[in-house]
């Protein structure tokens, strides 16, 4: 199989953040394949944090 070995920057989808920093490369333990992880940038996970405790608080009023 070919590889390519190339530079490419990485953008949050929803936010438009840098994410380089959030990267890990390397390859697959079975089959040697390489891969990129990208974990999530930490401005949209606070974000979805505030927005379920949020939801959870709207919940328990309404429940009231």
């Amino acid at each position: 199989m070919p590889e390519l070995e190339f530079e490419f920057e990485v953008f949050c989808g929803k936010c438009g953040a840098g994410l380089c920093q959030n990267c890990t490369e390397g390859k697959t333990t079975r089959r040697g394949m390489p891969f990129i992880s990208v974990d999530p940038c930490e401005k949209c996970l606070d974000e979805a944090r505030t927005e379920g405790y949020e939801q959870r608080r709207n919940e328990e009023e309404d429940d009231d």
